[in-house]
């Protein structure tokens, strides 16, 4: 399972300023102060940053529900944005769908900080051991 120690010592998650959180009911989330150097030329966070917030997300879902020794890749993300957000704190929590031997299918949400759903999504992980 992972721990939140370990995600802040991931390169990327620092790189983009990606932060795991736990929630009350011991989820953990993953939480992103929006930065300049995060935004589109039109002012916009970057579609891409919220692509890594949800496959992140839905990553530490899976991995929380995986057994030690065990980690799962993204094998495919699908993606829709809904609004648009340029500034403020973004936070994405992903939920298992269904857990196979080999595949996990996974879905995410990213919410802005009045609760406004961003992006929606649903990604396919492949199990392997690490």
């Amino acid at each position: 399972m992972v721990q939140i120690a370990e995600l802040k010592r991931g390169p990327y998650w620092k790189h983009i300023g990606m932060n795991p959180v736990t929630g009350v009911d011991g989820k953990i989330r993953v939480e992103l102060e929006l930065s300049e150097n995060l935004l589109q030329v039109y002012g916009n966070l970057h579609g891409g940053v919220i692509a890594s917030v949800l496959d992140s997300c839905i990553a530490v879902a899976i991995n929380q529900s995986l057994e030690p020794g065990e980690g799962a890749v993204t094998l495919e993300l699908k993606i829709n944005y809904l609004r648009p957000v340029s500034k403020g704190k973004i936070c994405g929590e992903g939920s298992v769908i269904k857990k196979g031997k080999k595949v996990i299918v996974a879905q995410g949400e990213i919410k802005d900080e009045s609760g406004q759903l961003v992006a929606y999504g649903t990604a396919t992980f492949m199990r392997n051991g690490i």
